[in-house]
């Protein structure tokens, strides 16, 4: 297990599912970047956090998604990643200090303000193809608005727009407050309209069961995604240590090479670090 050795802001703790999640994405990431026919490709994280997290009941430590994707083989050109605030920022900048990447740059504040948005925007050279990973700490912190800045913001030299890797907080929160009055306006700005209420009603009129309502919420995501011009609009319910996940991953993109390593990431059981069998060497 690795030593934790960070000053500053504590690592938050994580349960099994995130760790299961992580692991996942690592897989997903490093065989997203053997795809890439160029080194032009920006690799953007919307919620970057501090760089570690601490596995909950145990003393294992786990890196999160920012310092995976810096651990691929193949290296993005840019690593361009957003966090809350500046403890987050200060330890995230210790621990990528290290690596021998040619340009990563790390921005505060909330990825929902225009202007830190545009900060992202503004280190993307025109025409290069990027990627962004969209991993919300529950619902509210995701808006559909958030969603069509990234899509408005450009196209790279194949035509393609920015690439979305979303990890849809489904289960975080977002069903245990769909009926609730005082949660209405942070889940349309979640779905960017009101035809979720739709979905809503006919649960609470018992015409779909607690499935056919997940299935519904998540293929009306899609649709704004298709909505927004992207070609290839794929879901996964991932295999879980939990009997229901608590995420769907959807992936946008203009091009079709995502699906099958989605599935081949998150489709499979495996050991997670803090279990006993674990071995990196299993990992495809």
């Amino acid at each position: 297990m690795n030593e934790l050795n960070i000053s500053g802001k504590i690592p938050k703790q994580i349960r099994k599912w995130t760790c299961h999640k992580l692991e996942c994405f690592s897989d997903y990431i490093e065989a997203y970047t053997r795809t890439l026919d160029n080194n032009r490709c920006c690799y953007l994280e919307l919620y970057a956090g501090c760089g570690n997290c601490i596995c909950k009941g145990t003393d294992c430590i786990i890196e999160d998604s920012a310092l995976r994707a810096l651990k691929t083989e193949t290296k993005f050109a840019k690593y361009i990643l957003i966090v809350r605030d500046s403890q987050d920022a200060d330890s995230l900048k210790q621990l990528t200090a290290s690596y021998d990447t040619a340009d990563i740059k790390i921005i505060t504040g909330n990825c929902v303000n225009e202007k830190v948005l545009q900060q992202a925007f503004d280190l993307i050279p025109r025409s290069a193809s990027s990627f962004a990973l969209i991993d919300p700490p529950g619902y509210r912190k995701l808006r559909w608005s958030t969603i069509k800045k990234l899509t408005a913001h450009g196209k790279d030299w194949k035509g393609h727009k920015i690439e979305l890797l979303i990890i849809f907080p489904l289960e975080m929160a977002l069903l245990r407050n769909l009926t609730r009055p005082e949660c209405e306006a942070s889940i349309t700005r979640l779905y960017g309209n009101r035809k979720w209420q739709e979905i809503k009603q006919k649960r609470l009129k018992g015409k779909i069961g607690p499935d056919e309502m997940r299935r519904q919420l998540v293929k009306l995501f899609k649709a704004g995604l298709r909505g927004l011009g992207y070609k290839y609009v794929e879901d996964f319910k991932p295999a879980s240590p939990s009997s229901q996940p608590f995420y769907h991953i959807i992936l946008a993109s203009d091009s079709k090479r995502g699906a099958k390593m989605i599935s081949d990431a998150w489709g499979r059981e495996r050991y997670l670090p803090c279990e006993l069998l674990y071995s990196r060497k299993d990992r495809p």
